[in-house]
């Protein structure tokens, strides 16, 4: 009974999304989906730090075994209204046919894992990326990029989404966590900064920067908001998010140093001036709050709270542990996908290691490396077609950036290129495939790409002869 309920409450409420996504796409108002979602999950990864422990409700809603996440309903939903509105796509590109042939192989791994009789409890909670990575692209790169630039999401997305990192710093130093038995939203250890909220974040905060410096006039209050999302990683005590922490600021320092960038960017003195400013007053407070709420003399400066939260995310002993362990999976898991090397294990395989700490045998299905995970499930087929998508989207990106007639347009693929090769950083040591969050913003991230490239003229060769700004029909 509770079954039958929760999916008749659950197709009232697919029903009404799907009536207004039908809307918004007649009405030119599509993008909206996209911030939607994004919305959505910058308010649940701030409510919920581990995305394993958000509890029943309007963010998970299920009951027993059977449950659901939102992003795929929505992303689903969202998906369907298009096509009920603009049916099939006309045209194809290249990029977007590797996307549908890596989503297709990994369906053929889905029954490769039933074939095999791998775990019917990972199967199909694996089987979910194809939905957050391929239908997140799928949505942002049908929405024609100027419909993200021209109206004030970004800018919404940017302001609301600095205003919750700040608050999540200042609990985070506080040790200040909330248990509510609210319904709908139960809040369960609400208010530390999670690894994925901060993720976010730095993703927004870099598509909010460099975009406010490509405009002729621009706004120092968004510069300011940029802040608290930069310093977001630092509170989060994880390597995955430091790793894509250092990832942006290496490639963005390498794109500044370019001829492309002292020709795109509009940099100046006053703004840099606010904008250190605004750094400094961060640092002040991490290091003056801690010792106003524990009674005792300002005695460490910025420098030595970074040290500490680095020390703390890299050297303590948990991490320590943490580490090897992540060391001996990939031992393991690689054994295991040399097994099968051009198939791959199927989809809800599961293999054993020791766990050093506790000295017991653990069964997972996760590796903690995004290359390993696609090489032990799909084979170097389902790794070849993953990498062939990716190359071919951080080029066009690039491409955009050097080429594109609309500067705002180029830097905005400039930024999302940077975030994607973030994420990829932060695969190397997380499974960021089950991770929903992650795995989602992901998607979104190369579908916005997409969206962007194609509004040049769809690659390099065609950017270089492109001279009319229209927008093309290729997705």
């Amino acid at each position: 009974m509770s079954k039958l309920t929760l999916l008749l409450g659950g197709a009232v409420v697919a029903g009404g999304l799907f009536y207004v996504f039908t809307q918004w796409e007649r009405s030119a108002r599509e993008h909206w989906v996209v911030f939607f979602v994004l919305g959505m999950l910058i308010v649940e990864a701030s409510l919920y730090g581990n995305y394993n422990n958000v509890p029943r409700g309007i963010f998970h809603p299920g009951t027993g075994t059977f449950q659901f996440r939102m992003p795929e309903v929505v992303i689903s939903v969202a998906l369907l209204a298009r096509l009920a509105v603009r049916g099939w796509p006309q045209r194809i590109g290249f990029p977007a046919l590797a996307w549908t042939a890596l989503a297709g192989w990994w369906t053929l791994e889905t029954v490769e894992g039933l074939l095999r009789h791998n775990s019917t409890v990972y199967i199909p909670y694996e089987a979910k990326a194809i939905i957050y990575v391929m239908g997140g692209y799928a949505l942002a790169s049908g929405v024609p990029v100027r419909r993200f630039l021209d109206g004030r999401g970004l800018e919404r997305t940017l302001r609301w989404s600095a205003l919750i990192a700040a608050v999540l710093i200042l609990t985070t130093m506080g040790k200040v966590s909330f248990t509510l038995g609210l319904p709908l939203v139960p809040l369960s250890d609400t208010g530390p900064m999670g690894t994925d909220a901060a993720a976010i974040f730095l993703a927004i905060g870099t598509i909010g920067l460099l975009s406010e410096l490509t405009k002729e006039h621009r706004s120092r209050l968004n510069l300011v908001a940029v802040v608290p999302l930069v310093l977001s990683p630092f509170f989060a005590y994880q390597r995955g998010v430091l790793l894509m922490a250092g990832a942006v600021v290496v490639v963005v320092l390498l794109v500044m140093s370019g001829r492309t960038a002292r020709r795109r960017l509009r940099v100046r003195a006053g703004e840099v001036l606010v904008l250190g400013l605004a750094v400094v007053g961060g640092a002040l407070a991490v290091a003056i709050i801690p010792a106003v709420t524990s009674q005792k003399s300002v005695t460490s400066p910025f420098s030595s709270t970074i040290n500490r939260t680095l020390g703390t995310t890299l050297n303590s002993r948990a991490k320590q542990e943490s580490a090897q362990d992540r060391l001996t999976k990939w031992d393991v898991a690689l054994r295991d996908a040399e097994q099968q090397p051009i198939l791959g294990q199927g989809l809800g395989f599961e293999y054993s290691y020791f766990q050093t700490g506790p000295n017991v045998f653990i069964v997972t299905d996760l590796t903690e490396n995004i290359g390993l995970d696609l090489w032990l499930r799909t084979g170097l087929i389902g790794l070849g077609l993953f990498l062939l998508a990716v190359v071919l989207a951080l080029a066009n990106g690039f491409a955009t950036w050097r080429l594109h007639p609309d500067p705002m347009v180029a830097v905005l693929a400039l930024a999302l290129t940077v975030v994607v090769i973030g994420l990829l950083a932060a695969g190397q040591v997380e499974s960021i495939f089950e991770n929903y969050r992650l795995a989602t913003v992901f998607g979104l991230s190369l579908g916005m790409l997409r969206s962007a490239v194609t509004s040049g003229g769809g690659g390099p060769t065609a950017m270089r002869s492109y001279q009319a700004m229209r927008q093309y029909e290729v997705i």
